[in-house]
């Protein structure tokens, strides 16, 4: 298996945002220990204006085609900028704060 970076780009639909939250949220959940990274890409105030994942997925075709099973895509909360192989050298847990 190989790992992914999926970058999205936030549509500023916020009702729907709101409205299909559980299930984006329950979707990535699903990838369990398949999604090592996943979270918004945040605007000076803290605002989403998209989002960034890292997947394991088996190709190419198979990892752009979870990204764009995402809810929040379907949806039009979020629109599929890009989806790169990419290699983890390193992780280490965020620190508190």
């Amino acid at each position: 298996m190989a790992h992914f970076l999926v970058e999205y780009r936030e549509l500023g639909a916020a009702e729907l945002r709101e409205a299909k939250r559980g299930e984006h949220i329950a979707y990535r959940k699903g990838f369990g220990t398949a999604m090592p990274l996943t979270g918004p890409l945040l605007d000076e105030d803290e605002r989403p204006v998209g989002s960034v994942i890292i997947i394991e997925a088996e190709d190419m075709d198979a990892a752009r085609a979870a990204a764009l099973a995402d809810p929040y895509v379907a949806a039009g909360v979020l629109e599929l900028v890009s989806v790169r192989r990419y290699r983890i050298a390193a992780m280490k847990p965020p620190s508190a704060g």
